[in-house]
């Protein structure tokens, strides 16, 4: 009975050092992937701050003004103060007008779902790829 041949010893340490470069080669992709959209979140995250700021600017100049409006008014400065309170009301219902037109409500989901969905059907890959083998059910002996 010949015994196979023993596996190259070169050939196989080359399979694994390939295979090394392949999978750092992939996670440094994933990085990247994920770096990006991180990126393009954290931008859109910050536009959205930025219009809230905006809006909260617009909603308390707007309630300062009626405020004052309402002082002068109940001090008998009719004729000055109504205006104010016009244009702060004004004001109040712009910022409301555009939160409610806004895109503030947030998007209802995760942040990084697709670079978490990509690394999740590579890691499901290369699981399905690596997972052992079971051994064949019946296995018949020649020369007994």
């Amino acid at each position: 009975m010949k015994t196979p041949n023993p596996p190259d010893l070169a050939n196989l340490s080359t399979l694994a050092r390939e295979a090394a470069l392949g999978l750092g080669h992939l996670l440094g992709k994933h990085v990247k992937v994920a770096q990006l959209e991180l990126t393009a979140e954290m931008h859109g995250m910050g536009r959205r701050a930025s219009l809230i700021a905006i809006l909260a600017t617009l909603v308390a100049l707007g309630y300062g003004m009626a405020m004052a409006g309402l002082a002068l008014v109940l001090a008998g400065h009719g004729s000055m103060g109504l205006p104010l309170i016009v244009i702060g009301l004004v004001h109040i219902a712009g910022a409301g007008v555009g939160l409610l037109l806004s895109p503030l409500r947030p998007h209802g989901g995760r942040l990084m779902k697709r670079s978490t969905a990509a690394m999740n059907n590579s890691l499901a890959a290369l699981n399905k790829a690596t997972a052992p083998t079971p051994p064949p059910a019946h296995v018949e002996l020649h020369g007994d």
